[in-house]
This record gives C-alpha cells, structure tokens and sequence, in this order.
C-alpha cells in the first residue's frame, strides 16, 4: 500500500518502471488504498505478483486488465538448510500413550484465531486428552484477551507463550510436536492469512496441520490428503480433526508424509526466486 505509491510516485518522476506484490490486508482492507488507487496503481504498474490464487482470483477482480502473476513464497532458505541437516522425523508407535503436543505459530492477532485454538485445547482436555499447546511468536495486541482465556479455561499448565524464536528453535518445536495447528480467520476488517509461511514450514518438517478453509490455505491443504481443514470460528471442529490425529499415528504419518512431498515439489524457495527474476527481467527487457 504506502510503499507501493512511493514507488509509484517515483515512477511517474524519473519514468522508469515499477512493479510491487500484494499479500494480504494490503489488497482487502479499503482504508489502506481509497478512492480506487490499488487499481490505479495495478494499471500503472509493469506488473502485479502476489502469493496465493486467493488473491490473485480478487487483484483480477478489482482491475481485470493488470498483469497479475502468481509466485508462492518459497521455503525459507535458512530453515530449508536447517530441515536438510535434520534427522527424520519419528511418529510415535499405535497405542503409545504420550502426551499430544500441538503447536502453533505466528503473531498473537485477531485473523491467526488463536483464541478459537485455545477453545478447541479445553475442548480436548474436556474430553480426557492429555493435550498442550505451545504459541510462538511475536505477542500482538490480543496477547492478554489469550492470557485470560487460558486462565479462564484452567489450562495454566498447559499453554505457553514462547515468544519469538529462531529458526532452529521453530525447527525444533515442529520436530517435537505431535500436529500444527492454524485457526485463521478473515477479520472485522477484512485482513487474512494467504498461506502462511509458518503453515509450509511445518508441512515441510512432515508434522500432520491442521486449519481452516480460508484464502489460499486450501492451496496447500487438500483436506485428509495434505492435512485436515475445518470451517473458521469452528472449535468444536477444531478439536475433532485435531483429536483424529492424535488417536490414530498411521493417519498422522500419512497426512504428514504427503504435505512434506507436497511442499518439497511446489515451494522450492530457488525455484520460484527464479520465476519472480525472470518477471523482473521482462519488464525490464
């Protein structure tokens, strides 16, 4: 949005060609481009590129004569040389009991839903489930609505807040998790998630995901095939896939196998670099 007009602006003084990319609340909020200046802008532009069908389905929606081009976000390079180096990762044996721990990624903000995933937590434990949940990330303004709400359900010793880690303690986390679990949502202002990054990292460590059928998560989730989707708000739901992947390890390996063959064929980070420079060099030619 701001920085797309800069660049726009720029172009129009020294002539020279621009190009940006449109991801999320910069393309469906209406406060961050009024008066119709995201299709300004997309006619102005060399060309558009943005990280879902979602929302390419939508930028052609607003200006259906812009160049809009789809290139996922690759595999972030540090983790995929980390993921490299890794030992494979081990599902526990049918009938062993362990505790189901569940993880979860990403900036404590109203469209991440983690206070639906929080809910479908008690709903497991309601049920006899020896489950915990661990939120890493960045705390955001719902951190404290979260805090009450676990103290609300009783689940003190089951929910941590881990905060922002590093790349290999992310690694770490997903390799020690039994599933990942992303309740997104759309917003009271129309924000929401494409395809998380974090949702590909944990595909790609083999751990069995499951979220909601919302934007382009449905891109990378093909339901009981690549993980397990649920509707958004939905904890009951949420609980229900998330207890059918702790009960049954063999549906667990499956889910997790295919989304990590999944992510390693479609999300190679050199690749789609590549289709993004070969975008540059076009306009540029």
């Amino acid at each position: 949005h701001g920085t797309t007009t800069v660049a726009w602006f720029a172009s129009l003084v020294n002539g020279r060609p621009f190009s940006f990319t449109a991801h999320a609340k910069d393309i469906y909020d209406p406060s961050l481009n009024p008066a119709g200046l995201l299709a300004r802008k997309m006619r102005a532009a060399s060309f558009v590129a943005t990280c879902t069908c979602a929302n390419q389905d939508h930028l052609v929606g607003v200006e259906s004569d812009a160049a809009v081009h789809l290139v996922y976000h690759g595999l972030n390079a540090d983790f995929a040389r980390l993921l490299a180096d890794a030992p494979d990762r081990t599902i526990p044996d049918a009938g062993t009991p362990a505790r189901v721990r569940i993880a979860s990624v990403g900036r404590q903000v109203p469209k991440k839903g983690f206070d639906v995933l929080i809910d479908a937590v008690a709903i497991l434990v309601d049920r006899g489930v020896d489950a915990e949940l661990t939120i890493a990330g960045e705390d955001g303004p719902e951190h404290d609505a979260l805090v009450d709400l676990v103290a609300a359900h009783g689940l003190g010793d089951r929910v941590r807040f881990a905060g922002t880690v590093s790349q290999q303690e992310l690694l770490d986390l997903y390799r020690s998790s039994s599933m990942f679990a992303l309740a997104c949502r759309i917003d009271d202002r129309g924000d929401r998630d494409g395809i998380p990054n974090v949702l590909v990292e944990a595909m790609a460590s083999g751990l069995p995901v499951v979220s909601t059928d919302v934007s382009g998560i449905p891109e990378v989730i093909a339901d009981d095939v690549t993980g397990l989707l649920v509707p958004p708000e939905d904890a009951d739901a949420l609980a229900d896939a998330m207890l059918r992947i702790a009960k049954d390890p063999a549906v667990a390996a499956r889910l997790g196998a295919a989304a990590a063959t999944f992510i390693a064929n479609g999300f190679d980070g050199d690749t789609l670099a590549r289709r993004l420079a070969a975008l540059f060099r076009e306009a540029g030619s």
